[in-house]
């Protein structure tokens, strides 16, 4: 291809990184002076995973309950403690991650405005499956939760978090990433 075509790729590119940066600055102070001093909405992040949690452990014959508490929301099986919805897990660091990739990446606002939520929700979705894996092997082989709470379940989450970023590049950002030596 043209000089032209690899000029403008890299500038989408640069302008991607340094929106990227100026987005994650932004979201660090929001966080630290605004939403974690408050926690209103990691508090209510925490007991939506760990009720859709134990919606997932009813649909699958347990009797999935919760018990808010101060940091977390404890998902029960027959109302013993199996694991905690904390900050860390409740999947909102995702959330941010995710969107901002999509925000930053070049790709029309109508399309914007309908994948950012579809994918939160996945990512969500996926998270609660998450907890209400964790409570199963919890509950069935409690020596295995330590490895595939900080592994397992962590690979996966963000294995589908590139999956949608994956889909967003091919299908509906507007860089065309087929010119193989676009970017060198």
């Amino acid at each position: 291809m043209t000089t032209p075509t690899i000029k403008s790729t890299q500038k989408q590119l640069l302008a991607f990184i340094v929106k990227a940066v100026l987005l994650y600055i932004v979201w660090v102070l929001i966080y630290d002076f605004y939403i974690q001093p408050a926690q209103k909405i990691d508090a209510w992040l925490n007991y939506r995973v760990a009720t859709e949690s134990s919606l997932f452990l009813k649909l699958f014959g347990f009797n999935g309950s919760t018990l808010p508490g101060i940091n977390q929301t404890i998902v029960q099986i027959d109302g013993v403690g199996m694991v905690g919805v904390g900050n860390p897990c409740n999947g909102l660091e995702l959330f941010v991650l995710f969107a901002g990739f999509i925000i930053c990446f070049p790709g029309s606002y109508k399309n914007k405005l309908w994948y950012i939520p579809v994918g939160l929700i996945v990512i969500h979705l996926v998270n609660a499956f998450r907890t209400f894996s964790l409570s199963l092997i919890q509950l069935k082989a409690p020596e295995y939760l330590d490895f595939n709470h900080h592994y397992t379940f962590t690979v996966i989450v963000y294995l589908l978090i590139f999956y949608l970023w994956i889909i967003w590049v091919n299908k509906y950002s507007n860089i065309d990433l087929s010119n193989k030596h676009a970017i060198k």
